[in-house]
């Protein structure tokens, strides 16, 4: 049982990190909330026998800093919004072109 909480803790708290650092840092929460149960389920199980704690240690760590990072980005990053009047221009302009285009061929029956 130990090494399913260690091993099922390590992986998600890794998949965390690595979620939080990209831009699908939103989706690190659940690989963080996961690293901690298991965090938890391992120091309830230290309690009961004597573990050494240095996993558990890591895998707060892990989630410690996916979950810091996820903060982070959630409260600088800013979504911005280009020139919508340029791309508004262009796509008038390539469907004019178009339909000259269309306008163009000729159909052989």
């Amino acid at each position: 049982m130990k090494n399913v909480f260690v091993i099922f803790g390590f992986i998600s708290s890794i998949l965390a990190v690595i979620l939080s650092i990209t831009p699908l840092y939103k989706l690190a929460l659940f690989p963080v909330i996961i690293a901690f149960l298991c965090g938890l389920g391992l120091v309830f199980l230290s309690r009961k026998k004597q573990i050494k704690t240095k996993a558990i240690q890591y895998i707060f760590l892990l989630s410690i800093i996916a979950l810091s990072f996820t903060i982070y980005k959630s409260i600088f990053q800013k979504a911005e919004v280009g020139n919508t009047e340029e791309l508004e221009k262009r796509d008038e302009s390539s469907e004019e072109e178009a339909i000259k285009e269309l306008e163009d061929i000729e159909i052989d029956i």
